[in-house]
C-alpha cells in the first residue's frame, strides 16, 4: 500500500510539474498592487528583437497637444521587420480624462529603440491617474517563463514598480504581451521585465 501511495504522489506532482501552458492572464484580483521591486539588479529588461537593415533607422514616436481640462487619447501602433525577417508589432493606447493635469500640454509618446519600452514626455505627476493599455508582439519569448513576465515603470535609478491595472496577458508562443488600462500616475518609461532572473 506503501508502494502504491508513493507511486501515486509522484505521479501527481510529474502531471503538476509539467504544465506547459504557454499563454497566462493574470486575475486583477491577485496582481492589482504597487509593488516595489528592491534588487533593482533581480530583473532584465524585455529585449525588442533587433530591426533588419531596411528599418534600422525606423523610430516610432507620436506626439499631440492635450488640454489638461479637457482630455484626450492617444494611440501610437507601428510595427518593423526584424533582422529574421519576422514582424514585430506594438500598440501603445493612453486615455487621459478630464483634470488630469493644468494647462496644454504637448505629449509625446516614444517606442524604446532597444526594449519593449514606450517612454512618455514631458516628465509629470497627475491630479487624476491615467490609463494605458499596452501590447508587443513577435518578442523572442522561448526561454520565458510567464510568471515571471511583469509590466512596469522603470525609474532612472534602476529600480522597478509593478503597476495597478485591469489585467496582463502574456503568449509565449505568439511572442506577445499585453497590460489593459494600466494606471499612470506620472510619466516616465513603461514596458516590460523578466523578474527574478537570480532566482529569488
Amino acid at each position: 500500500m506503501k508502494t502504491i501511495l508513493t507511486v501515486l504522489m509522484a505521479t501527481i506532482v510529474l502531471l503538476i510539474g509539467c504544465d506547459t501552458s504557454t499563454d497566462l492572464t493574470v486575475n486583477p484580483a491577485e496582481n492589482n498592487s504597487d509593488t516595489q521591486v528592491s534588487d533593482s539588479m533581480d530583473y532584465e529588461l524585455m529585449p525588442l528583437p533587433k530591426k533588419s537593415a531596411l528599418w534600422m533607422d525606423s523610430v516610432y514616436t507620436f506626439s499631440q497637444v492635450i488640454d489638461g481640462s479637457v482630455g484626450g487619447r492617444m494611440i501610437l501602433e507601428n510595427y518593423y521587420i526584424s533582422d529574421d525577417g519576422d514582424s514585430v508589432s506594438f500598440k501603445g493606447d493612453l486615455t487621459i480624462p478630464k483634470g488630469a493635469f493644468q494647462g496644454v500640454k504637448t505629449i509625446i509618446m516614444s517606442v524604446d529603440n532597444n526594449y519593449a519600452f514606450i517612454h512618455f514626455y514631458p516628465e509629470m505627476l497627475f491630479e487624476k491617474e491615467l490609463k494605458f493599455s499596452q501590447s508587443f508582439k513577435g518578442l523572442n519569448l522561448e526561454n520565458y517563463e510567464s510568471g515571471k513576465i511583469d509590466f512596469c515603470f522603470l525609474g532612472a535609478d534602476g529600480t522597478i514598480e509593478i503597476i495597478k491595472r485591469d489585467g496582463v496577458e502574456i503568449k509565449l508562443r505568439e511572442g506577445e504581451v499585453k497590460v489593459s488600462k494600466a494606471k499612470l500616475h506620472h510619466f516616465s518609461k513603461y514596458g516590460w521585465v523578466r523578474k527574478h532572473i537570480n532566482g529569488n
